[in-house]
């Protein structure tokens, strides 16, 4: 039998209040009360014995709620503000890329104006599933696409969780997420790389090349130092920290690419990084891909395409995945998934490799249909075996 004088057992409940006058009832000696402040659920102590000192407790609290003035709890007082704050701080502290520097010196996230705009002067305890959904409906009558408000919204629940491991927060609001667009398919062929290499400035063909071959980021290749690579060993060492994941890495060279980095070194001798441009290191170059693409019949094609054949043809080469994915920078399996996509020349060759496989075990004939067989009951197709 539970006891009353148990601090954690929740006595009989009370007499039923009516809607809106919110609860009260006892834990062990001391009386609670919970009310609803803009749909959210608040449960506090009174800190007292007294059902009387309660009921008190719970008429202010009700009339602070009614006349928009809430102070207590202490979430009540939290603004968007103060926790996007802490949010940077956190990106800050554990170094994390996406962390960005204006021209003025100050800080953001991708993806974060738009919370800026939309919840600036907000309280928290006013950022419900109901302004989350509206946030929602105003992105996409924007025009934006599913996945960049999912990346928003990611921000603003890290927002929560943060603090509500300070103390600041007792729940957090549901987040509705969106559906997202299936991964993109695009992947080169390697007549259609050796073709858009053609076009390409010459400064971009050995950048294009590295990254169809291994598979890199775009980001990872441009901030590559002569220091980082080895040619007596033949391979690249990225640093810890100078990759997406923040893990050291180690890209194996040869053929063709070695003899291009050789190439670029012998034109750069005193340059510290490895792809340069009128002595500058090269950092964008979206107009001269995009002139190339257009002129080698590509249009469309982005440059992370080239990772995602990258990773496809190391798959191809019969390369272990795990070997792969240590190549490429992937650290889960179901995203280097998303890149190992299948393409119709993937289901042509199965298809090969299949009868190939029949013709071996049953002969030439095995698995082909003879349009020309009949029997006596009529025309009909049969299976040759």
């Amino acid at each position: 039998m539970k006891s009353a004088l148990d601090p954690q057992t929740e006595t009989q409940p009370q007499s039923r209040r009516g809607r809106g006058e919110g609860r009260i009832w006892r834990i062990g000696r001391i009386w609670w009360i919970q009310y609803y402040v803009h749909g959210r659920q608040v449960r506090e102590s009174s800190h007292s014995d007294r059902k009387p000192v309660a009921e008190r407790l719970i008429r202010r609290r009700l009339g602070e709620a009614a006349a928009g003035i809430v102070t207590f709890p202490q979430s009540a007082r939290v603004t968007y503000g103060q926790m996007r704050d802490v949010l940077l701080a956190d990106y800050a502290a554990n170094r994390r890329k996406w962390l960005r520097q204006r021209k003025d010196g100050g800080f953001y996230v991708c993806n974060l104006p738009e919370l800026d705009k939309f919840f600036e002067g907000y309280r928290v305890i006013a950022i419900t599933t109901d302004a989350i959904r509206a946030f929602i409906q105003k992105r996409q009558a924007d025009g934006a696409a599913n996945g960049t408000t999912n990346r928003s919204l990611a921000l603003l629940r890290r927002m929560f969780h943060l603090a509500l491991q300070d103390g600041k927060l007792r729940d957090i609001p549901y987040f509705p997420m969106l559906k997202e667009a299936p991964p993109r398919k695009g992947f080169l062929e390697y007549s259609d790389f050796q073709r858009l290499r053609e076009q390409l400035p010459e400064y971009l063909r050995s950048i294009t090349t590295m990254g169809y071959l291994t598979g890199m980021r775009l980001g990872e290749i441009l901030g590559l130092r002569w220091k980082n690579v080895s040619f007596l060993d033949a391979e690249i060492r990225l640093d810890a920290g100078s990759t997406k994941n923040g893990d050291p890495r180690t890209i194996p060279l040869a053929g063709e690419l070695l003899e291009l980095l050789k190439i670029e070194r012998q034109k750069n001798i005193t340059a510290e990084f490895l792809f340069a441009h009128d002595g500058q290191p090269i950092k964008i170059f979206r107009k001269g891909w995009k002139s190339a693409c257009k002129r080698a019949g590509l249009t469309g094609l982005l440059f992370h395409d080239l990772r995602r054949t990258g990773v496809r043809n190391l798959v191809r080469a019969g390369v272990p995945e795990r070997v792969a994915m240590a190549i490429s920078g992937h650290k889960t399996r179901a995203v280097f998934e998303r890149y190992n996509i299948v393409s119709g020349r993937d289901l042509k060759d199965a298809t090969r490799k299949l009868e190939t496989y029949l013709a071996a075990q049953n002969g030439p004939s095995s698995g082909q249909i003879d349009p020309l067989a009949s029997t006596e009951e009529g025309s009909k197709i049969a299976v040759v075996n």
